[in-house]
Order: structure tokens, then C-alpha cells, then sequence
């Protein structure tokens, strides 16, 4: 539940195009509507972690996205910020991954 707060709380500064989100994707030069896929990708991604029978397929769309959160990561360091502004989409995409893996029941068998 942590976590899908924390993906809320980042789609929603997103979607609601916050000055920070608005000024660091333009400065990583991402077009102002990729910023709102990014959010309302999160949105969902939060969302079907509360749905029982549908955990596995939020963390991994998250996942999906924390490996573009890994692209954001390299960004930074394209544009000269600390790496340590890498290491939360890193971590993020971690727990994700470690959910869909326990989760992995909910989705569909071969």
C-alpha cells in the first residue's frame, strides 16, 4: 500500500503539471504530453495494486515504468545532476519487480 501511495502521489504531480515536473521534463527535453502518459500510467499502476487479483499486472506495469524512470535516471546524468538522483527509480523498479514475482499467480498461465 506504501508504494502505491508513493505512485499517487507522483502521477498526481504529474497530471497536475506541476512546475517541478513541467520544468524537469522539458529540461530532459520529453514533450509536455509524455509527462501525462507517465502520469496516468502511474495512476493505473497504483491503482491495480489495491485490486485483489490484479497486484501482479500494477507492479508490473510500474516496473515497466520504472525502467523508463531508469531512462529519467540517465537524464540526470545527461544533464549533470547528482547520480544520486538515480537511485530511487532503481530501488522502485526492486520492489516492483519482487511484487509481480510474489504475485505472480494473478497472471495468466501458458
Amino acid at each position: 500500500m506504501l508504494l502505491a501511495t508513493v505512485f499517487v502521489g507522483a502521477a498526481g504531480t504529474k497530471l497536475a503539471a506541476s512546475e517541478l515536473e513541467t520544468m524537469s521534463f522539458a529540461r530532459f527535453g520529453y514533450a509536455p504530453w509524455f509527462m501525462c502518459l507517465v502520469g496516468l500510467a502511474q495512476m493505473l499502476g497504483a491503482i491495480l495494486l489495491w485490486v485483489r487479483g490484479y497486484v501482479a499486472y500494477g507492479a508490473l506495469l510500474l516496473a515497466v515504468l520504472a525502467v523508463l524512470m531508469a531512462g529519467g535516471a540517465v537524464s540526470h546524468l545527461r544533464v549533470g545532476d547528482p547520480a544520486m538522483l538515480s537511485a530511487p527509480a532503481l530501488g522502485l523498479m526492486a520492489l516492483l519487480c519482487g511484487i509481480a514475482v510474489a504475485h505472480r499467480h494473478e497472471l495468466p498461465s501458458r
